[in-house]
């Protein structure tokens, strides 16, 4: 019995491996994700500028000469051009009349005089025929800012076209009239007793009304009022 308990009594071999826990090794700890890179720096607002009304008085007038240079240097350009021009048409007739005869030379020479004169004869016959053509619209009553339209070569075309702009006018006008009175209908002739008044519908006289404006103008707004009425 007593051998049997030695027996007993000998060490249990243990597997101590078979209690280990089944983790894989350890292995390197992960690293830091990057970090973001820092934000810029918010922009500073755009600052608002302000002038003293001297100051804004003075960039102004800056601008306003910087446009004034602009605009001389422009005008200035374009006169050196001309000029440019006029001297080389100047040499080449130099030069052309150079290549002439003395005879030939003398001849091209009094034709140009000529032609000048003729030019100069030309425009001051067109500025006196604008005067007469003013004053011919002024007779007829007709506005002397049409003259331009009117003015031609010479006086007979010139008031031959007045005299037709006359009649076109005066039947626009007539026309125009007669519309008004159409929509409006007078009380009274006025004027004396028999009197035609030339404002009216049935005793329209462009002739008469033009009388009366210059001799009573008075009377001229009088039955021209009464005719509107």
């Amino acid at each position: 019995m007593k051998k049997r308990v030695n027996e007993y009594k000998k060490p249990m071999k243990m597997d101590l491996q078979f209690f280990a826990e089944n983790d894989p090794p350890p292995s390197d700890p992960p690293s830091d994700p990057p970090a973001d890179p820092p934000a810029d720096p918010p922009a500073d607002p755009p600052k608002k500028l302000e002038l003293t009304d001297e100051e804004l008085q003075k960039k102004i007038e800056s601008e306003s000469d910087r446009k004034l240079h602009s605009a001389l240097e422009k005008e200035r350009d374009k006169m050196r051009e001309e000029m440019k021009k006029e001297l080389e048409e100047q040499k080449a007739e130099a030069e052309r009349l150079a290549k002439l005869s003395a005879k030939e030379r003398e001849e091209a020479e009094f034709k140009k005089r000529q032609d000048a004169l003729d030019k100069r004869e030309q425009e001051l016959a067109q500025k006196e025929l604008k005067a007469q053509a003013v004053t011919e619209l002024n007779e007829k009553e007709l506005p002397s800012s049409f003259v331009d339209f009117l003015l031609d070569e010479d006086g007979e075309k010139t008031f031959k076209n007045i005299g037709n702009f006359k009649n076109t006018f005066d039947e626009a006008v007539n026309e125009a009239v007669k519309e008004r009175l159409r929509q409006t209908t007078p009380s009274h002739t006025g004027g004396a007793p028999g009197e035609k008044n030339p404002f009216m519908k049935d005793t329209w006289n462009l002739t008469e009304q033009g009388r009366l404006y210059n001799e009573n103008p008075e009377k001229y707004q009088q039955l021209k009022a009464q005719a509107s009425n």
